[in-house]
């Protein structure tokens, strides 16, 4: 059939060649504003001094154009979709009859009216798309405040005006049905019939409402279920259970540990995401399980990949299904396949979801209208990008998979992770806004701010105004009020499916988090100065009460003790009654949760992570001359390659692997001392400081305790060599001068063979 030119349409023509023709006016729209992007795109990257757009727009090149090309699919379903709710208005019919200009100018005038209308919808579905734009516009713009549009109620009356356009173009297709009917048009029936069945499906969502199923019957010898959830850097210290002044941000953690056990002395053996869930996984400390760092090559990631001792396959074997639901945060579990059987994590972010990251943010159509299921089968790389607003699906997945394995009468084993309280603090509205001064409006107003170029260069700024600093952490709360939330709607589907009284659940993270602590800035596992907040970590454990064993801890009970997260998987198996494997160096944590003891003399070790930017930019706490001792290595940017064959994933220079765990520094933790050792030449910088005085670390004692920096040192030593499981720290060994200690000085702490457990039967 041949199409008429637009000109000559009829002022009212309603049919097929019309539709086709503002279909081609759409087209032409779209193909301006998909231009419009790629500008954008082109002019941010040429603002990027730095090596990774060289590697863009050099080397890998045909990456950022293939990102380009990958997001016109958007436009082209955009187009018709105007062009379907359009189509109905008389004056946009009418406009087909006018010269191209006007007639383009019209169409794109009533496309900004519909899109206008369109963002009461998608904001209310998607409360993350109007935060995101908020970021976006606030450094160019500090002055505006887009929340005006909740508060004076504008994007209720957009959702309502793109309803009624809804509305108005469904009856106006279905008119048009019943008149093709009467006049027995079968092409026309079935032309209308489509665009309506369309419309209805694109207003109101394809949905499918099940009910969970009922879990069967439990049996005496059925195994427990585990659901762990965690979120990202989540410090101690911002929960209202653990003392912070706002006693509304976490309203639902703290009922869970009220039926819970609190273990407020546990730490994490690297505060980085990869090392530390690894260290989790396997039961061994870094030196044995290692994975040092995040940017492992690929003979590495598959070689620990192969492991079958590993926490997620122990289970698989044992008949759970095992399941992580994650976004960005999780990535690491695609990296290292660690065994879990149904893996739901966002895939790695490497150099291309990098580049894939600056194209859906130069089109804004696409986290607009694509920030959902259709989007992530358009382009799944999307998951990918830090800024991906979609945390409650995460809940929803892990639920349908909770679900399948309930029916088949499955145990499961589940990792709920959220990015939620990691930086950039990006929380949705409301928590975004729920501790910030409102008349703030300087420096990171809705988010940490910070080039890319200037992170992997220099680091955080080492100082802030003290304004600056609060409304940090403000935004920070803002965060984990966000996962409060999260926990609760867990919780409540966990209950509602039956589980809660056959389930163990865990509420913890991965790693604490720098808040401009003494000593520190922002981030993670940097460094070891300001107190414990990046290594110390909440901690929530609640057992069915049919699955504990004799003498359990009653709800509620906070244990003091030292425990480190190596002893999390050994604790765990002897809880399923199954056997602890010879590897693993944690030691079980069931004596302290039973009361059988008091504690374990278990020290904590410690050891900082890849550093983006050179350490030396972020000891402002050293001397000049202590700076110049430090041993160190370049930053990102030197450090890194992009691996073709690793599916462009950023990984470490080979040549630097050895230079880069010699940089690390270490640290070593017992009930009243910490021993920082950071390594330099002649000799290491060393920092001693008693925790019971000076948690916040502010005197050094290193000179008036050189015995007991020695013994520390020696502890350490063991952690080097990959037997710091089998260390301990007995009471006695806490005296600086060692007088009080059991033998001869500088071998107060004792190696012991660490205790295998057997299947827990006897408890039962």
């Amino acid at each position: 059939m041949s199409v008429p030119p637009a000109s000559a349409a009829p002022p009212d023509a309603a049919g097929p060649p019309a539709f086709l023709a503002l279909l081609g006016v759409e087209l032409r729209v779209a193909l301006v504003l998909f231009l419009l992007g790629v500008w954008s795109f082109v002019g941010f990257s040429r603002g990027q001094d730095d090596a990774f757009t060289a590697l863009a727009t050099g080397a890998h090149l045909g990456t950022v154009v293939g990102s380009q090309v990958r997001v016109l699919p958007a436009y082209l379903l955009l187009s018709f979709a105007y062009a379907v709710l359009l189509f109905p208005l008389p004056i946009a019919r009418r406009a087909l009859g006018r010269r191209p200009l006007r007639r383009f100018a019209t169409i794109l005038g009533l496309d900004a009216g519909l899109y206008l209308l369109s963002l009461g919808v998608f904001f209310h579905t998607n409360p993350g798309l109007l935060d995101g734009t908020a970021r976006k516009v606030a450094p160019f713009a500090p002055g505006l405040d887009l929340y005006v549009l909740y508060r004076w109620h504008l994007l209720d009356a957009a959702a309502v005006g793109f309803g009624l356009v809804c509305a108005a173009a469904l009856a106006f297709y279905a008119r048009a049905w019943f008149r093709a009917a009467r006049r027995a048009a079968p092409a026309g029936r079935l032309g209308h019939a489509a665009i309506a069945l369309a419309l209805v499906l694109g207003t109101l969502g394809w949905s499918r409402a099940t009910s969970p199923p009922t879990p069967p019957p439990r049996q005496a010898d059925t195994p427990p279920n585990v659901l762990i959830i965690a979120s990202d850097s989540l410090r101690f210290d911002r929960l209202g259970v653990h003392g912070h002044h706002r006693r509304d941000i976490s309203p639902n953690i703290d009922a869970f540990a009220a039926g819970a056990i609190d273990l407020t002395g546990l730490h994490v053996a690297t505060a980085s995401t990869l090392e530390s869930w690894m260290t989790f996984m396997s039961g061994q400390f870094p030196p044995t399980h290692g994975v040092r760092y995040m940017y492992l090559r690929r003979d590495q990631a598959e070689a620990v990949g192969r492991r079958e001792d590993l926490l997620p396959r122990l289970l698989n074997r044992a008949g759970y299904h095992t399941i992580v639901s994650s976004n960005w945060a999780g990535n690491c579990f695609k990296l290292i396949d660690v065994g879990f059987a149904q893996n739901m994590a966002s895939d790695v972010q490497n150099f291309d979801a990098l580049v894939m990251e600056g194209a859906v943010w130069s089109h804004l159509i696409f986290p607009l209208y694509f920030s959902n299921a259709l989007g992530e089968w358009m382009l799944p790389e999307i998951q990918r990008i830090s800024g991906y607003l979609r945390p409650n699906v995460l809940t929803e997945r892990m639920f349908g998979a909770i679900d399948e394995a309930t029916a088949r009468g499955q145990p499961f084993f589940g990792l709920l992770f959220y990015s939620t309280t990691h930086l950039p603090y990006t929380a949705s509205h409301p928590y975004n806004l729920k501790y910030t001064d409102p008349h703030y409006d300087g420096p990171h107003r809705y988010q940490i701010d910070v080039r890319v170029h200037e992170l992997i260069t220099t680091g955080f700024a080492p100082t802030l105004p003290a304004p600056v600093i609060d409304h940090i952490r403000d935004l920070y709360d803002g965060t984990v009020s966000e996962f409060d939330a999260y926990v609760g709607e867990a919780l409540a589907a966990l209950e509602a499916r039956g589980l809660a009284d056959r389930t163990i659940v865990i509420v913890t993270t991965d790693h604490g988090e720098d808040l401009y602590d003494p000593g520190s800035t922002l981030g993670h596992g940097t460094n070891f100065f300001g107190g414990d907040q990046s290594t110390r970590i909440p901690f929530f454990l609640r057992v069915p009460p049919a699955d504990t064993p004799p003498g359990w801890q009653p709800a509620g009970a906070r244990l003091d003790a030292l425990a480190r997260n190596v002893d999390l998987a050994p604790t765990l198996l002897e809880l399923l009654r199954r056997p602890v494997p010879p590897a693993m160096e944690g030691q079980s944590l069931v004596p302290l949760l039973t009361g059988a003891r008091a504690d374990l003399d278990l020290p904590i070790f410690a050891e900082t992570c890849y550093l983006f930017f050179p350490k030396s930019k972020a000891m402002g706490m050293l001397t000049p001359e202590e700076r110049a001792r430090l041993f160190e290595v370049p930053g990102a940017v030197e450090t890194l390659d992009v691996d073709p064959a690793f599916n462009n994933n950023l990984v470490l220079r080979a040549d630097l692997h050895e230079p880069v765990l010699r940089a690390k520094d270490r640290m070593v933790r017992t009930r009243r001392w910490k021993l920082i050792e950071l390594p330099g030449t002649p000799a290491p910088v060393l920092r001693l400081y008693d925790m019971m005085t000076d948690p916040g670390q502010t005197t050094d004692l290193s000179a008036v305790h050189p015995a007991l920096v020695e013994r520390l040192g020696t502890a350490l030593q063991r952690y080097d060599a990959g037997t710091g499981g089998a260390v301990r720290w007995p009471v006695a060994a806490e005296s600086p001068d060692g007088a009080a200690a059991p033998v001869t000085p500088g071998e107060e702490f004792q190696e012991t063979p660490v205790p295998r457990s057997v299947p827990g039967a006897a408890w039962r």
